[in-house]
């Protein structure tokens, strides 16, 4: 629900102003949708919001349903079908519901704090609960969404190659956390934490494990090794490492990689570009489908 950071920028944005917040979710599609159950956009009363559902008049739409929310205090049910049934596009609902600043967002800021529950809506009140299993569907007039917090990516190094993969997290909206010895923080000014390391060794002491994905764009043949083994150790998800091919074999014979499903090195897929964009785009490609299961 939260995977994307901006969303969670934005309601806190929307906090130090004292702002009120509707949150529009779909709930259930039939068809070619542009966006699928579990997408939202949020809205505070300044007219501000986040996040794309469907075409301009469908998202001026929901800011018209956000004045009526906000007003009544009630939950609105919305069922958009194309007007051309030849468009090829499918059927979406929607659920309108507004969370206040004076009650400090209610549902809604209880769901920031339940990262691993489900949050179970109703269309026909301002029931709510959580539970603590994974469920995204539609019944009985209840809307089950998993809390899922932004995918957190750790990469290690802080030289000028590294800003490019930073931005394209942040676009991404990725929790981005640069490590190193020596920080450069104007290369990785864009990243959300940084972690100075005193000594290397100092790396194995760390909970590694609390990040989704890594990757080493160090650029140091020792350092490189010591990284590697700690990650190795803990359970992230996607362990990348850049460098040569020939390099990168020697690494999977020296730490015994040859079926370990997380390592990937060279990192990133063959897209045919070099520059540094590029290659960022190379490495959060492969970062997404292995976040989704696809490779």
């Amino acid at each position: 629900m939260f995977s994307n950071k901006q969303y969670i920028d934005f309601i806190e944005k929307s906090r130090l102003e004292g702002l009120d917040i509707v949150v529009v979710s779909v709930v259930k599609t039939q068809g070619s949708t542009y966006a699928k159950a579990g997408n939202m956009m949020l809205i505070n009363n300044k007219g501000e919001s986040i996040g794309v559902l469907g075409s301009p008049l469908l998202h001026n739409k929901f800011l018209e349903f956000s004045k009526e929310a906000f007003k009544s205090k009630k939950t609105i049910y919305y069922e958009n079908t194309p007007i051309d049934k030849n468009s090829g596009h499918g059927v979406s609902e929607y659920i309108i519901q507004a969370f206040f600043y004076k009650d400090e967002y209610c549902a809604l800021g209880k769901a920031l704090n339940s990262s691993g529950k489900s949050w179970i809506r109703s269309i026909d009140s301002e029931e709510f609960s959580f539970i603590d299993k994974k469920e995204n569907k539609f019944e009985n007039g209840m809307f089950y969404q998993y809390i899922q917090l932004p995918y957190s990516i750790l990469a290690f190094g802080s030289g000028r190659h590294v800003e490019p993969f930073i931005s394209m997290c942040n676009l991404l909206g990725w929790k981005t956390t640069v490590i190193d010895m020596k920080i450069d923080n104007e290369n990785v000014k864009s990243a959300d934490n940084l972690i100075e390391l005193k000594s290397l060794n100092e790396i194995f002491s760390l909970d590694l494990s609390s990040y989704n994905a890594s990757v080493i764009l160090s650029h140091s043949p020792k350092k490189d090794d010591i990284y590697l083994e700690a990650l190795l150790k803990s359970s992230v998800e996607y362990i990348g490492i850049m460098g040569n091919k020939t390099n990168m074999k020697k690494k999977v014979e020296k730490f015994s990689l040859q079926n370990d499903k997380r390592f990937f090195a060279p990192v990133g897929f063959d897209i045919g570009g070099n520059t540094p964009e590029t290659i960022a785009l190379s490495i959060c490609s492969q970062i997404e489908a292995k976040k989704n299961g696809k490779i």
